[in-house]
Parts: structure tokens; C-alpha cells; sequence
């Protein structure tokens, strides 16, 4: 047979069979109770549906895997397939797969399952060959031992991008399976016929899953098959773009195809570390949610989202092809130009990086600007009117040694996500030594929207009367958020607070301070 007679019938039994096995799948998933349900705050989807759908994607890839692998030794040498190259993804594979379906059944923290995504790639790095030099616009750079942990960062970048694109009917499994073809591409071009068959097993399995997975899914992938998905691209993809004829990866093919998520999970980081939270909270200001909140059709969104995947894909392909970089970085800076300036994604991140930058210089150079201003306030999602409950919390604090304030309000049923940050820097000089952090959750309806932080010049004698003032203020914004999240509006009389009875401490007469 031809390998093109290969390479289809090779995609399309990977379709049908994991097509055809969602079926038993989705009912053993809702006797076990592999189930995710609507929460109404974070889950918006109608009823529960089954998780952990990446477990047929793992089966059918490892039978294609095992399949190419145990073929005659003569067919294996042409595709240029080892055991040596597969064993590795095969052993770690189940490992990866018990972690998402723990994660999906009973939830992992992040932190635990970043350390085990460190494991397993650890363990494929270490099986793969010592590949030092990368290709960047024709530059050979030697990266020496480097290579080991920016090839661990690579994975797992990769895990935790997919799984990041995962909050969404269709959407992680149609830029995998872009991104599937795209590697396919690469490795044909490069002469890894194996890796490309790989490939294109991995696509077709995509495809089938995107049966049950579309708008509205009947199943999801959960962290099971995220995770799984970012593992298989990221080693295929590093695999792919090693050029046969002098053994060196180049980079800039698979920077073009991983553009749109890599992106993604960077302004996610940007969004939560502004925030105050850890890098592993969940909110709703990812590409898709965002389109999600711009156009009601889950098919729409999985348009817009396929035609800013696409380009680079393509332009990754025709730069191995023409063995010019210029093609897919071009491309990829165009479609982000685009992404950015069309308000798709991305804008308000580069907004706080930019306010940040100003921020910490009205600090250093014009404090009367910057407190005139009340801080730094950056309403990253939504329509809320935050602005008009921060304003008035800032007065207040004036009165009191305050060092330090932050309102963080995170909404995702709503789309909304405020952050709000004051620092007194005019009298930043009467503040030395420890702070009274004082740190409170914001609770509607019994979930919570938010956290009020309060840094205060430590007093001993007034830690009661500080807590007391920060919950007064938490009080309020949670009075303030239920009724707009009610009626759509806020009444200024919930924003004063009764402090005319109450004892002002004054900064200048405080010991610490002095």
C-alpha cells in the first residue's frame, strides 16, 4: 500500500472507532458517576454531562501507537517509527489519564497536578534523543543542556494549554485537531512519515470525538483528555520539526501553531497573578469565553475561533515546506494584530500591563496623580458598575492607617471580572514594618464573587477595630453586588457607611508609624 492509502485508512478507522465507542462510554460515565454538573456561577450548561471522554480518545490512540509499532521491522524502518520513540508516550500515557479521571471524578489541586505533568514529561524527555540545536531564520543556536528543561517546559506549556481551552462545547477538540494536522504537515515535509501517521490517527480520533463533543455536548473531555491531547501534540510536534538532513528543531513552524492558546494561557497568567489569585484559579476570560459572551451560537464562536487557528497552521506547514521562516512568524503576528485590535482577545491584558508599567511610575514620580486617581482599577470582563462601589471605599480608608486595598470581583455567570488596587503612597513613609492583612471573601447566594484584602499599619490595640472596618466594607460590596446581580442597579445608600460615631485613627499618631 501507498502511504497515502495508509494515511487515510489509518485517519478514518481512528474516526469511526472513537466515534463509535463515545456511546458505551457516555452511559458507563453516568453509572460510575463521571458526571459534571451546572452550577448555575461557573457551569453554565443546561444538565449534567458526562466527563472524562479523553479515556476513548487514549484507547484508540494507544492501539494506533501499539498497531505501527508491533508492524513488520522493514515498514517500521521506512516510517522512520521505533519502540524506542512510542514506549515512552505509551508507558506515561495511563499515568496522565488515572490523574485527569481523579481530577474530574473527585478535583486535584493544581499544584499536585502540575507536579505530576512535570513527571510524565520528564520521563518522555528523557527517553528522547539529544536534540541541542535549534533553528531560528536560518541562526543554528546551541542550546547545550538546556534543551532537557526548555523540552519539559514545552509539554507541559502544551498540557496546560489545551486543558486551559477546554471550558467550551467543541473547542479544545477543533484546535487539537487543527493543530493534528498541522504536525501531520511538518512531519511530511521533514520525512517522519511515523510521526505524520501518528498524527493523523490523533486528528481522526479528534474528529470523531467532535461528534459527541459539539454544540450542545452530550460528553466532554474533561481533564482526562486535555491533558492527554497537550501531551501527544507537544512530544508529535517537537518530533516533527527535528529537519532530517542536519537534525535540528525548528522552532518558529510550531510557535505559528500553538500561537492562539499559548497566547491565551499567557494573558490567563497575566489576568490572575494582577488579580491577587493563583495561576490555577479558573475564570471565564479565555478566548472562547469571550466569544461566547459576544456571539450566543456555539458554532460561532468555533468559526471565529477556527479562523484565527487556521492561518498559522497553514502558514507552519508551507514554512517547512519553503524552509522560510518569515512565513509563519508573519502570519502568526498578523493574526495576532488582528485578534487584538478587533477587541477579539488580548486587548484588555496588554491594557493592565500597560497600566501596571504606569502605575508603579505614578508611584515613583507623580503620587498625587496616582492617589487622585484611586489607584489602579482595571475592569478586565463585564459592564459592572465596580467603579462606582471602589470610589467610595477609598475615602473611607483615608481616615485610617491604611497601607494597602484590593477588590477583586470575579462573576463568571456574568462575564464580569473587576480588580481594583490603592496603595497610600503619599504617606508610604509612616509605614515601616510588619502589616494587618486582613482577608475576606465576598459571599452571594452562598458562592463567592470576590475578595476584599485590607493591609493596615500593625497596631496591636486596633487589630479588632481594623477587622471590624474591613468587614463592614465586605458587607457592603456584597450588599451592593446582590442587588445589582437582582435588579440591575446599585443604591448609593449601601455605599455609606455609618462611621460618623466611630473613632478616626490617625496615621500620624500612630507608634508603629512613628
Amino acid at each position: 500500500m501507498t502511504l497515502f492509502t495508509i494515511s487515510n485508512f489509518l485517519f478514518w478507522i481512528a474516526f469511526a472507532a472513537t466515534a463509535l465507542t463515545v456511546f458505551p462510554f457516555r452511559l458507563f460515565a453516568i453509572r460510575v458517576g463521571i458526571v459534571d454538573h451546572p452550577d448555575s456561577f461557573r457551569k453554565l450548561q443546561q444538565k449534567p454531562v458526562p466527563v472524562g471522554g479523553g479515556v476513548v480518545i487514549f484507547l484508540v490512540m494507544v492501539a494506533v501507537m501499539v498497531g505501527l509499532v508491533y508492524q513488520q521491522e522493514s515498514f517500521c524502518f521506512r516510517l522512520g517509527l521505533s519502540p524506542k520513540l512510542l514506549l515512552p508516550l505509551i508507558i506515561v500515557s495511563p499515568f496522565i489519564i488515572v490523574l485527569g479521571l481523579i481530577d474530574d471524578k473527585l478535583g486535584v489541586n493544581g499544584r499536585t497536578k502540575l507536579l505530576f505533568q512535570i513527571i510524565a514529561a520528564s520521563v518522555i524527555i528523557g527517553f528522547a534523543k539529544y536534540y541541542s540545536e535549534v533553528m531560528y531564520f536560518g541562526i543554528e543556536l546551541n542550546l547545550h543542556h538546556l534543551f532537557y528543561p526548555l523540552a519539559v517546559f514545552w509539554i507541559i506549556g502544551m498540557i496546560n494549554a489545551i486543558n486551559l481551552l477546554d471550558g467550551a462545547d467543541g473547542v479544545a477538540v477543533t484546535v487539537g485537531f487543527y493543530m493534528s494536522l498541522a504536525t501531520a504537515g511538518i512531519a511530511y515535509f521533514n520525512g517522519h512519515w511515523g510521526i505524520m501517521l501518528i498524527s493523523l490517527g490523533l486528528a481522526g480520533c479528534l474528529l470523531g470525538f467532535f461528534v459527541h463533543n459539539r454544540p450542545p455536548a452530550r460528553v466532554y473531555l474533561g481533564d482526562t483528555g486535555s491533558m492527554f491531547i497537550g501531551m501527544m501534540l507537544a512530544t508529535l510536534m517537537l518530533r516533527a520539526s527535528v529537519a532530517s538532513s542536519d537534525r535540528t528543531i525548528s522552532i518558529c513552524g510550531p510557535f505559528a501553531i500553538v500561537l492562539i492558546p499559548a497566547v491565551d494561557s499567557f494573558f490567563a497568567v497575566i489576568r490572575r497573578v494582577n488579580s491577587g489569585r493563583t495561576i490555577f484559579s479558573p475564570d471565564r476570560g479565555h478566548i472562547h469565553h469571550l466569544l461566547a459572551a459576544k456571539f450566543s451560537s456555539g458554532y460561532t464562536v468555533l468559526l471565529i475561533l477556527s479562523l484565527l487557528i487556521i492561518p498559522g497552521c497553514v502558514a507552519a506547514v508551507l514554512g517547512t515546506y519553503y524552509q522560510n521562516d518569515y512565513i509563519p512568524v508573519l502570519t502568526s503576528l498578523g493574526i495576532l494584530s488582528i485578534a487584538i485590535i478587533t477587541d477579539l482577545f488580548g486587548r484588555r491584558e496588554l491594557f493592565i500591563l500597560l497600566g501596571r508599567i504606569k502605575g508603579h511610575f505614578r508611584k515613583l514620580f507623580d503620587k498625587q496623580k496616582y492617589q487622585s486617581k484611586n489607584g489602579e482599577i482595571y475592569h478586565i470582563q463585564g459592564k459592572g458598575p465596580w467603579r462606582q462601589i471602589w470610589n467610595r471605599l477609598i475615602p473611607i480608608l483615608r481616615n485610617y492607617p491604611c497601607r494597602c486595598l484590593q477588590l477583586d470581583i470575579n462573576i463568571p455567570c456574568k462575564h464580569e471580572d473587576f480588580f481594583g488596587e490603592w496603595e497610600n503612597v503619599t504617606k508610604k513613609h509612616l509605614f515601616e514594618g510588619k502589616s494587618i492583612i486582613c482577608s475576606i471573601p465576598l459571599i452571594v447566594d452562598e458562592k463567592q464573587i470576590g475578595t476584599l484584602r485590607t493591609f493596615f499599619n500593625n497596631q496591636k490595640d486596633k487589630r479588632n477595630e481594623l477587622l471590624g472596618l474591613t468587614s463592614k466594607l465586605s458587607e457592603i460590596c456584597e450588599n451592593s453586588v446582590k442587588q445589582y446581580l437582582d435588579t440591575g442597579i446599585i443604591d448609593e445608600s449601601l455605599s455609606v457607611l455609618p462611621f460618623q460615631e466611630q473613632k478616626i485613627v490617625e496615621i500620624g499618631k500612630s507608634k508603629t508609624a512613628a
